[in-house]
């Protein structure tokens, strides 16, 4: 009892947010093929990155109190002008601070670097199903190790 690759089945597609089902009729083989194509692509799909902790991604980082007056010390002289290295070492100032916060009651801190990391992850284009404060960490990590001198004025 075999069957016939040339039989028309028709496929019914549905996803949240669509106006109307997706409907196809296609041959069997057709529709092998494409089941051959989703399982190449669900392998080779891309998944979140693995996040530092913040104790590894603020390893190197200056003191909250220093980094809090870089951050303000910047903002008042470039004014308009603020860079993705601004956002970023404020995002992550925002963190840390948060990292203080009691988890079971979010302060405001929280609550402010959760939008700042956000709009870090907007300024990248980077997906929005990201954790944001983790993608502030990962990059703050990568940014601090590319450095070429001390961002800080501390010695490594």
């Amino acid at each position: 009892m075999g069957f016939d690759p040339n039989e028309i089945v028709t496929v019914e597609l549905d996803c949240v947010g669509w106006h109307a089902a997706y409907t196809r009729d296609i041959t069997r083989h057709q529709l092998g093929e494409l089941l051959l194509k989703l399982d190449d692509m669900a392998e080779g799909a891309v998944t979140a990155p693995e996040w530092p902790t913040p104790e590894q991604a603020y390893i190197k980082a200056p003191s909250i109190s220093s980094e809090s007056e870089w951050t303000k010390r910047t903002a008042d002289e470039w004014h308009d002008e603020l860079d993705r290295e601004w956002y970023l070492r404020h995002a992550a100032l925002l963190d840390r601070m948060a990292l203080h916060d009691d988890p079971e009651q979010q302060g405001a801190v929280t609550e402010d670097a959760e939008a700042v990391a956000t709009g870090l992850l907007d300024m990248d284009r980077a997906p929005r199903h990201y954790d944001a404060r983790a993608y502030v960490r990962q990059q703050y990590a990568l940014w601090a190790a590319e450095q070429p001198y001390d961002p800080w004025g501390t010695s490594k």
